[in-house]
């Protein structure tokens, strides 16, 4: 089965080690790799590792 191209917010809050309340607050910020699909929010894998290297960067 191929890498998933997006997780859940929950699997993203696992990935990011950080709770899923603030994953949720995060999906509300520009610049965070969310998108809404129906009533989901879905984070993009390759876009939660780019938005990681760029704050580790500091921006």
């Amino acid at each position: 089965m191929p890498d998933k191209l997006a997780v859940s917010v929950r699997e993203a809050a696992a990935l990011l080690g950080l709770s899923t309340k603030t994953v949720y607050q995060l999906t509300h910020q520009e610049g965070f790799p969310s998108f809404k699909l129906g009533e989901r929010t879905l984070v993009s894998v390759d876009g939660l590792r780019e938005w990681v290297r760029q704050q580790s960067k500091g921006g």
